[in-house]
C-alpha cells in the first residue's frame, strides 16, 4: 500500500493582475507547505510511502471572472502567464503536479458557444508548454445531460495532443459526473471558497494479497472488506489530525485501488488470483463487483472509489491487451461497475475525431444512466496500428500493444457528430 497523492484544493484568481495572482498563490502554497510536511511525517511514521503532492484549482473558464468581457487573445496570453506562475511556484513548494480543469461545460450549456470552443483550442498548447500541468473537460452529468458541443471539442483535443506526442494525453481527460475534490488526476478540481485536501490510494497490491490467500470467493470478499476498513480507519484518522492541526477541511479518501506496473501491484493479477484464466475472461465481471462492494460506504470515502483498470499503468492488464485477451467493450462493461472508466488506453494513430467522439459518448451514457463518475483518458499512438507495440519511457507505464477497435467511416453526414445539436438529456 502507498499513498498515490495528497491533493490540496484552493480557488485562485485567474485573469486578475499577474502580480496579485502570484502574491495570492505564494501565500496559499506557503501555508499548504506545512500541511504537506505534516502529512509526510505522519504517513512515514506508519511505514507508508507517499508518491506525490498535488494541487488543484477551480475550473479556469467560469463566468465568475467575466472572461467574455476580454479579447480572446488577451485571455489566452494572460492564462499562459498565470499557468507559468503556477508551474514555477508549485515547483518551489515541492508540489509534483497541479490540475486546473478547463470548464464544467455541462453546467454552462446555455452560455457555451463558439467563444468557449475557441478557448479550448488552446488546451494542447497549455499542456505541451508545462511539465506539471494537468487538465480536464467536464462534459456531462446526470442532472444536466451531455454537452455534445464540448464532447466534440474533447475529441478534437485528444486527437491534436496525440499528433506531436501521444504521452501528452496522459495529462488530459474527459470527465462526467465527477464531483469536486476528487484527488485523482487529471479530473481533480475544487469549487469551495475554503481550501480542502483529500487522499488518493495505491492499493492494488493489497487486493492481490487478499485474493491470493483467500480459499473461496466469499472469503476473498469478506477479507478485502475487512482490510479496506482497516486502511480507512488508519488513513482517515491521519486526515482528521491534519485537518484539526492545520485548519483545512479533510474531504476524504478515494479508495480506487490504483495499480503500479509490476505483477504484484496489478488489479489484473488480483482478478487472475481468483482463478479466472485471464483478465477480461468471461465471468470475471464478478471480481470487479467484489472489489467495488468491498470499498467502505462511509462518509469520508469520496471520488471514484471503484475498480481501476488503468490499462498502461497495470502490468498484467497491459500484458493481456498485448495478447488480445480483451477489448474496448470489455472495459466499457467493467465501467458499469468500476469508478474510473477508460484510462490510459492506447488506440490506433489514425483514429478519427468522429470515432473518438463516439467512444466518449459511450462513456458519458454509462455515467449518466448509472449516475456514477467516469473519465476517459485515451491515447492515440501516431504511426501505429492495432496490434503494434506501445512503449513509453515512463516509470508508471508498462509495455503493451495498440488496442484493436471496431472502426466506423466518415461517410455518414447527418449523424450525431455532424449534427448541430449542442446538448442531449434523457427523458425523465
Amino acid at each position: 500500500m502507498k499513498i498515490r497523492a495528497l491533493t490540496v484544493g484552493q480557488k485562485v484568481p485567474f485573469l486578475s493582475e499577474n502580480s496579485f495572482f502570484e502574491k495570492f498563490l505564494e501565500e496559499k502554497l506557503y501555508y499548504f507547505d506545512q500541511l504537506n510536511k505534516d502529512f509526510k511525517d505522519l504517513i512515514s511514521s506508519e511505514g507508508i510511502e507517499i508518491q506525490s503532492i498535488r494541487f488543484c484549482t477551480q475550473p479556469i473558464l467560469t463566468y465568475e471572472n467575466k472572461f467574455r468581457e476580454w479579447n480572446l487573445d488577451e485571455i489566452i496570453s494572460r492564462l499562459h502567464e498565470q499557468l507559468d506562475i503556477l508551474e514555477n511556484l508549485t515547483n518551489k513548494y515541492g508540489i509534483n503536479y497541479y490540475a486546473c480543469a478547463m470548464i464544467l461545460a455541462e453546467q454552462q450549456m446555455e452560455k457555451y458557444g463558439v467563444y468557449e470552443k475557441l478557448l479550448l483550442n488552446e488546451v494542447p498548447r497549455f499542456i505541451r508548454k508545462r511539465e506539471r500541468f494537468f487538465t480536464s473537460l467536464s462534459v456531462a452529468s446526470s442532472e444536466r445531460g451531455i454537452n455534445l458541443s464540448a464532447l466534440r471539442s474533447g475529441a478534437k483535443i485528444i486527437k491534436e495532443l496525440s499528433i506531436k506526442d501521444p504521452f501528452d494525453n496522459l495529462k488530459f481527460c474527459i470527465s462526467t459526473n465527477v464531483k469536486p475534490d476528487t484527488p485523482f488526476f487529471p479530473a481533480a478540481y475544487h469549487l469551495s471558497d475554503n481550501p480542502s485536501f483529500s487522499v488518493a490510494m495505491e492499493l492494488a497490491d493489497e487486493v492481490v494479497e487478499v485474493f491470493s490467500n483467500a480459499k473461496s470467493f466469499s472469503e476473498a470478499q469478506l477479507s478485502l472488506k475487512k482490510r479496506f476498513l482497516e486502511i480507512y480507519d488508519l488513513i482517515g484518522s491521519i486526515g482528521e489530525k491534519l485537518a484539526e492541526k492545520n485548519g483545512i477541511e479533510f474531504m476524504g479518501i478515494d479508495f480506487s485501488p490504483a495499480p503500479y506496473p509490476t505483477v504484484e501491484k496489478s488489479i489484473g493479477t488480483a482478478i487472475e488470483k481468483l482463478n479466472f484464466e485471464y483478465f477480461g475472461s468471461p465471468g470475471s465481471l464478478i471480481a470487479v463487483a467484489m472489489i467495488k462492494n468491498a470499498i467502505p460506504q462511509l462518509g469520508k470515502v469520496i471520488g471514484f472509489s471503484g475498480f481501476m483498470p488503468s490499462v498502461l499503468e497495470d502490468y498484467t492488464i497491459a500484458t493481456r491487451l498485448a495478447e488480445q485477451k480483451f477489448n474496448l467493450d470489455t472495459l466499457l462493461l467493467y465501467s458499469t461497475m468500476c469508478g474510473t472508466g477508460l484510462d490510459c488506453v492506447p488506440l490506433p494513430g489514425d483514429i478519427t475525431q468522429r470515432e473518438l467522439f463516439y467512444i466518449l459518448l459511450d462513456v458519458c451514457t454509462i455515467s449518466i444512466r448509472l449516475n456514477k463518475p467516469l473519465t476517459a483518458r485515451l491515447m492515440p499512438i501516431p504511426g501505429r496500428s492495432a496490434g503494434e507495440e506501445v512503449k513509453f519511457n515512463f516509470e508508471y507505464f508498462a509495455n503493451s500493444k495498440v488496442m484493436d477497435v471496431r472502426r466506423i467511416s466518415d461517410e455518414i453526414e447527418n449523424d450525431l457528430f455532424n449534427s448541430k445539436e449542442k446538448n442531449f438529456k434523457f427523458l425523465e
